[in-house]
């Protein structure tokens, strides 16, 4: 595969890599619904972003193998999906803060985690949406003239 010749090519592409290298699945488009109805277990779909940007994203990457092993092995799988599809991924479950990860069962909507966490707290989080039934899409606000 060739790099496309951008300024954030060259990091976006590490952190493919490392997405790969843990076994984790790369949705490209109009997959989604596809990947997350097939298989067994719990998907977990994460939408990347500019990582020159947002640098969480590759403590996420470090994290999320680790959790989702502690769990074993057919708890969760792991899509990602790369820019510039991975903004309508977010969007279509409305995401709103990044890095987030996108709970799916049976190719249903269960919830979601947005932001960096800590450990304990991604455990926690983790195990409660293994148990959750699904639920709608939140429909993300958007204030207009709000002062903070």
């Amino acid at each position: 595969m060739t790099t496309p010749a951008t300024s954030t090519a060259p990091t976006l592409e590490r952190l493919r890599g490392q997405l790969l290298g843990h076994g984790f699945t790369e949705l490209v488009p109009d997959t989604l619904d596809d990947v997350a109805a097939a298989g067994t277990g719990m998907l977990i779909v994460l939408p990347l972003d500019d990582p020159a940007q947002r640098p969480e994203f590759f403590d996420l990457t470090v994290v999320l193998p680790e959790i989702v092993h502690q769990f074993g092995p057919d708890a969760f799988r792991v899509a990602f999906a790369c820019p510039p599809d991975s903004a309508a991924t977010a969007k279509r479950f409305g995401v709103l803060r990044h890095p987030a990860l996108i709970f799916l069962r049976e190719g249903r909507y269960v919830g979601s985690i947005e932001g960096l966490r800590d450990w304990a707290d991604y455990v926690q989080s983790f195990a409660r949406l293994r148990t959750e039934a699904p639920q709608p899409i939140p429909i993300p606000l958007s204030v207009s003239g709000a002062r903070s």
